[in-house]
């Protein structure tokens, strides 16, 4: 049977949302059938249909493209021109120019790809080819930075959950989640329903002790298409370290 990668995202964003099909429908006023052929992979969803489960299931919209390019590939038409896999002169250069702290990643495993001197600074050990999650649960470090780490990593896998179509069967992720098991927290955290919203910044602890409020922008770079996303921490009007 071929991968059936849509309807299972629909179905695990609507168990994770702890909604039946028939509270679904109701919600985003949708038939049960359809969405029942949906999830069964045996009918397409319109455009009209597809934002609407994806505005009713809390998808976070810059994530959309990406899960409809993995899922149902051709639905928006050709993708842009994709670039080399890693990051050229330009592209790092670009990075560098950032005076607040800055990265390259890939999703939906937030593996760094590349990361400015402010972030390297800031968060040490994430280096290229370390994922997020894996800095976050598993380096010590990682909770002396995060000032919240608890409320950071529910974000963090919130993420994940919402950019993978298929968490249980990406190589990636398994290898990831694997890795991170070791953590005592993971298995809660991993299997627990996350909030419908966060705030919009990350509160982190300087190597001097102090603690600023980093407001968090994600691009996804789309001409030419990269395989990274650039995540880009801006202190926010007025922001001044506190002891």
């Amino acid at each position: 049977m071929a991968d059936n990668l849509f309807g299972d995202y629909i179905r695990q964003r609507r168990q994770d949302a702890w909604l039946t099909r028939t509270e679904l429908a109701k919600k985003a006023n949708l038939s049960v059938s359809l969405i029942e052929k949906i999830e069964l992979g045996t009918r397409q969803p319109t455009l009209h249909a597809l934002q609407i489960l994806f505005d009713t299931l809390d998808v976070a919209p810059m994530y959309r493209r990406h899960i409809l390019d993995l899922s149902l590939p051709g639905l928006l038409g050709p993708p842009p021109p994709t670039t080399t896999p890693e990051p050229e002169a330009d592209d790092l250069a670009e990075l560098s120019s950032i005076d607040a702290p800055a990265c390259f990643y890939t999703p939906p495993t937030f593996t760094i790809v590349a990361a400015n001197s402010a972030h390297q600074q800031l968060f040490p050990g994430l280096i290229p080819g370390v994922s997020f999650p894996e800095w976050l649960f598993l380096n010590p470090i990682a909770r002396n930075v995060i000032v919240d780490w608890r409320q950071e990593a529910r974000r963090c896998l919130h993420s994940i959950h919402q950019l993978s179509p298929n968490v249980a069967k990406d190589p990636r992720l398994s290898a990831m989640a694997t890795a991170c098991s070791q953590a005592p927290e993971w298995d809660e955290l991993w299997n627990s329903q996350s909030p419908k919203t966060f705030t919009p910044h990350l509160l982190v602890r300087t190597p001097t002790s102090q603690q600023i409020r980093l407001h968090i922008h994600t691009y996804s770079p789309e001409y030419p298409q990269r395989t990274w996303w650039l995540c880009h921490l801006v202190p926010g009007p007025g922001e001044h370290g506190q002891r």
